[in-house]
């Protein structure tokens, strides 16, 4: 149980604040402590100078009167600037004589050269240890070299018995800092990455049958952001399934007449039709026509398959709509000989593919073709509306009935009555040009002509 606890992310995330919020209040209290000890330190040191400082006056304006030996000592004890807890001793360097001194026991302290020090020397007294910290600095009196020292004994220093129990103070704070900074750091992680289970536990649950939404607060955060990005994801992996498995229910779904046609005249064959040459061939012919439109219903559903998951991408350039009019004009003689095509493009310019637009207005004119006849006429026009570009196509044919306006761009309709077979086509047409419009930016809109006929409209923005 402990162990799974600590491979918590909120352990593992606590543990690790804990360390660094410790450590960070160490080498706080750490450096607040030597920063006031370096203050201390200047401060008795500036305190040992100015002593010094009014023993060396009090020393020069006493040799400069009379009666020196016998009022010396009552002279500096008289020096106010000396507290009571500083000892001094003032003595001849080059003979090592004593002048004065308010404390017998304080040896000869050498010139500290303008630096405070700390002099230490064990066994001293038959008691214990000598520890002070002293001035010391070397005048010249009449014609004399005289040391004049100012020491603090350390072991009465309240200060500095302080600051040598504050580090084991410090470090006894470092239990109960750990274990509060646990404990409160994992209160607060363990609520702050509260969202992240509930996201966790939803998708947990999630199926591609059920790609419901990852729950997002009201804070706009790093989290919401998280829960948008994954949801987006969602939406773009449910349309990818979507668009499979409506490719796989149109490609069962369409397939299955050609198939059973195939099937059936298979039957009609292997029953007694190889032995009638007139059922054979007719046979054959069914057979031959069923799987030429199984051929075109499964490249046009890869095809409309490959536009929309984006592995077929437009390729953008300039085209001159008069170009693109003139080579429609040239196939559609090819196919269609007695059918007459009128253009006007208005000399316009496209940024668009090409190849892309020649496709959607094939499936156009083969429409028309194949709805109003092969000696029909078809007009095409190019025309700018503002920021808009519009190409229309219309034909002289019977038009659109007003019920089948709404489903002309639906897979596999079509729009002769009962929806038969009885023109050829796999009603994949108009559904491809739409989904070549939808990758060039482009709307693609039908209508019946005014007296007959239809017509489409390709809006570019």
């Amino acid at each position: 149980m402990a162990n799974r606890f600590f491979k918590s992310f909120s352990a593992r995330l606590a543990l690790r604040f804990m360390f660094t919020l410790t450590a960070a209040i160490m080498l706080l209290s750490l450096g607040f402590l030597f920063f006031t000890r370096s203050l201390v330190d200047k401060a008795q040191g500036l305190e040992l100078k100015k002593a010094e400082s009014a023993v060396f006056f009090a020393l020069e304006d006493f040799y400069k009167g009379k009666n020196a030996s016998r009022n010396l000592a009552g002279k500096l004890g008289a020096i106010s600037e000396i507290p009571y807890y500083l000892t001094y001793i003032v003595y001849d360097a080059k003979n090592q004589n004593l002048i004065a001194t308010n404390d017998p026991f304080l040896p000869f302290l050498p010139d500290s050269n303008g630096k405070v020090k700390h002099f230490f020397e064990k066994d001293y007294f038959f008691d214990g240890d000598l520890n002070i910290i002293y001035f010391a600095k070397t005048h010249s009196i009449k014609n004399s070299l005289v040391v004049v020292a100012l020491a603090k004994d350390m072991e009465m220093n309240e200060t500095a018995s302080i600051f040598a129990t504050l580090p084991l103070a410090v470090l006894f704070m470092v239990i109960p800092i750990l274990i509060l900074s646990f404990f409160v750091s994992f209160f607060i992680i363990r609520n702050t990455i509260k969202p992240v289970r509930e996201i966790t536990q939803k998708a947990q649950s999630i199926t591609i049958e059920n790609l419901s939404e990852l729950p997002i607060s009201s804070y706009g955060d790093e989290l919401d952001e998280l829960s948008k990005t994954f949801n987006e994801l969602f939406a773009r992996i449910k349309k990818d399934f979507d668009r499979e498995r409506q490719f796989s229910s149109d490609v069962s779904h369409e397939l299955n007449t050609p198939l059973t046609v195939i099937s059936g005249q298979t039957g009609l064959l292997l029953r007694w039709g190889k032995d009638n040459p007139e059922q054979l061939e007719k046979s054959l012919n069914a057979i031959k026509t069923e799987a030429k439109t199984m051929q075109a219903i499964i490249a046009n559903l890869l095809q409309i398959s490959r536009i929309e998951s984006g592995r077929i991408k437009p390729q953008i350039s300039e085209v001159a709509v008069s170009a693109l009019f003139s080579w429609i004009r040239e196939e559609a003689a090819a196919f269609a000989p007695k059918l007459q095509i009128f253009t006007e493009d208005n000399g316009i310019i496209l940024n668009t593919d090409s190849e892309m637009l020649h496709q959607i207005l094939t499936v156009l004119i083969t429409n028309s073709v194949k709805y109003a006849g092969g000696s029909c006429t078809i007009r095409m026009s190019a025309q700018k509306e503002g920021n808009r570009v519009v190409i229309e196509q219309s034909d002289d044919g019977p038009g659109f009935s007003q019920e089948s306006l709404p489903h002309l761009f639906e897979r596999f309709y079509r729009a002769d009555e009962a929806h038969s077979r009885k023109i050829a086509g796999s009603g994949l047409g108009l559904a491809i040009a739409q989904t070549l419009c939808t990758a060039l930016g482009a709307k693609i809109k039908a209508r019946n002509m005014v007296p007959h006929g239809a017509g489409f409209s390709i809006e570019f923005m």
